[in-house]
């Protein structure tokens, strides 16, 4: 497929695509006699979980060392594929998960503190008498 349809099936421009490639995110795809990139399905694949990645916040250097071999995963499947690098992507990942992890713990201790916030204003609205504090308090700051 052409990269026209590469970018309306991973949700990517065409020039973010081709930046990917010029940088070395991406492999070099294989070419036409006319030089039109062709991709495969895996191709496709590979770009739609380096947006996820990049979604998630991974920054562009981990993308580049998690996507440095390219797409492994025919690699994986026929046996071919040396552990080490195998290694480094599962380290890459287990760190990336781990600070989004941190991000969700912090962004519930937010909507938390906006929950509290909703909560007293709406009783001052309607007029009831809850005795609530104003302020939340985490382990670590006053909101």
């Amino acid at each position: 497929m052409n990269i026209k349809e590469v970018a309306e099936r991973t949700g990517l421009s065409a020039h973010t695509i081709r930046f990917y490639e010029r940088s070395g995110l991406f492999p070099k795809i294989k070419r036409s006699k006319n030089g039109i990139r062709e991709f495969r399905d895996s191709d496709v694949n590979f770009l739609i979980f380096m947006a996820t990645l990049k979604k998630t916040g991974m920054s562009l250097d981990d993308i580049s060392e998690f996507t440095k071999d390219g797409c492994i995963l025919e690699r994986l499947e026929s046996g071919e594929m040396p552990k080490e690098p195998v290694r480094n992507r599962l380290s890459i990942l287990m760190d990336h998960r781990n600070k989004l992890l941190e991000q969700q713990r912090n962004i519930e201790l937010f909507i938390n503190a906006v929950t509290q916030k909703i909560s007293f204003y709406e009783s001052y609205i309607e007029g009831t008498d809850n005795q609530e504090a104003e302020d939340f308090q985490d382990d670590r700051n006053k909101v």
